[in-house]
């Protein structure tokens, strides 16, 4: 159980006071040690000891290489990164502790540090998509403040105030939730803001805020204190809320994708949907036990949770199944962002931590087509070899062009790896599968393009 007093808590996110999240881990070491009585023995096996360990190193580094779903990126900043924002390929925001503001021009590859709206800890970054998105606004723990110039200056709209979390449908519509029970409303851009109490109840604390539809908003509390969270909902586009659920346990973060369908995630890898408005929410197993700071819609079905030591989650029904990805960072992350039409993503978090994908994060397998003869119908091939230690090659023809997604779930049906998930030109493919990662056992892969969809079994044995 965690007090609001506790310096743990920063815009009642759960971080320590260096930013990080407590984690225990052990590291053993294994020294192998050899007694060589010759001299020239000695010399000639330290030769080939050494280059034994550079080639090890090589391949180890190509296979990091090779099989990163998220790149590591410099982002010149050693503060917690808590919020990022992708506007286009060409432009997109960072925030974090101590004011950090930062800008990029190719989609976070490199950064560069804007002026800060104040010296406080920034919650919330975000700059509505009109025009060419100059104007945005920053929630910050000392107070709501706005830039008109792209970030280059701010001036403050709100003082004294913590605000947790914020949301700008257009340049004149936000809300911006407090870490109280209050948010503010503003119908023109923040000129004049209107104080609005979702709860009553003073030991409700604002977490965050989203948007189902035009009219539809739903704000997600924490009482820390007895751990449990609240759900409320408007339906007059923040005017007036009603409770909706009281839930067990903390929760820290909330996505809507429509006015029906949202996803809330939390302590230990706690996870809950809804698909009526905020009403009923079934539990979702998640498959880690990490804290999960963040969650985001990014289509209708493809969703994206990170949270503690790196972890990097993703679902492509909706929040139903879940798959983890390699993030090759033990950071806490908090900050998510990918965009709908081309993949391209960043998340962010604790030290500065930025990593980056050009392919939503998946690992990237050998797609290739065989030939240039166009199928008459959709089929998926038994995989080869099978049975299979570590990688197999998997054989679908495709008549049309489209979206293929070919899947591999283990044997209680859970989702373990996106093999292919893209569009494709008609034609016959092979797709390489490494269950390097994975034990022995009976998996099943499916093939599904348009109306069709087919499935066979693998065995893997190690």
């Amino acid at each position: 159980m965690f007090s609001l007093s506790e310096t743990t808590w920063d815009g009642l996110k759960k971080v320590s006071s260096s930013g990080e999240f407590t984690l225990k881990s052990g590291l053993k070491k294994f020294i192998n040690i050899y007694k060589i009585h010759n001299v020239s023995e000695r010399t000639n096996k330290m030769k080939k000891f050494i280059k034994l360990t550079i080639i090890i190193f090589a391949i180890s580094l190509f296979h990091n290489f090779t099989y990163s779903q998220w790149v590591s990126v410099t982002s010149g900043t050693s503060n917690f990164l808590t919020s990022v924002q992708i506007i286009t390929n060409n432009l997109t925001y960072a925030c974090g502790f101590t004011g950090t503001v930062l800008k990029s021009t190719n989609i976070g590859q490199t950064w560069t540090p804007l002026t800060s709206p104040s010296s406080g800890n920034i919650n919330k970054i975000f700059f509505p998509a009109t025009g060419n998105a100059t104007t945005g606004w920053a929630a910050s723990v000392s107070g709501l403040y706005k830039s008109t110039n792209s970030g280059q200056n701010w001036v403050q709209q709100v003082a004294s105030t913590v605000f947790a979390d914020l949301l700008f449908p257009d340049l004149n519509t936000g809300l911006a939730l407090t870490s109280n029970n209050t948010l503010r409303r503003t119908t023109n851009g923040g000129t004049n803001f209107t104080s609005i109490n979702f709860t009553s109840d003073a030991s409700i604390h604002g977490i965050a805020i989203s948007i189902g539809s035009s009219s539809t908003y739903f704000i997600l509390g924490l009482d820390n204190v007895v751990d449990t969270s609240f759900i409320f909902k408007s339906t007059n586009a923040g005017v007036n809320w009603t409770q909706t659920a009281k839930l067990p346990l903390d929760y820290f973060a909330m996505t809507f994708v429509n006015a029906s369908t949202g996803i809330i995630c939390g302590d230990a890898g706690i996870m809950k949907r809804t698909t009526n408005g905020g009403t009923n929410w079934s539990t979702i197993n998640t498959g880690t036990t990490n804290d999960l700071q963040n969650i985001k819609f990014i289509t209708s079905t493809k969703v994206y949770a990170v949270g503690s030591a790196g972890t990097i989650l993703k679902s492509t029904n909706a929040g139903a199944t879940w798959v983890a990805q390699v993030s090759n960072s033990t950071a806490a992350l908090r900050g998510l962002d990918v965009m709908s039409t081309d993949d391209n993503g960043i998340v962010c978090g604790a030290s500065g931590t930025v990593r980056r994908t050009t392919n939503g994060g998946s690992i990237p397998t050998g797609i290739q087509i065989i030939g240039g003869e166009i199928p008459g119908s959709f089929s998926l091939g038994q995989n080869y070899p099978n049975p299979f230690n570590p990688a197999t090659n998997i054989t679908f023809s495709i008549p049309n062009a489209g979206y293929v997604s070919v899947k591999v779930y283990d044997i209680m049906g859970k989702e373990i790896a996106d093999v292919v998930d893209q569009n494709l030109t008609p034609g016959i493919y092979t797709a390489d599968f490494d269950a390097s990662a994975l034990p022995s056992g009976t998996y099943f892969y499916r093939l599904t393009a348009g109306s069709f969809t087919e499935t066979k079994k693998m065995i893997l044995i190690k």
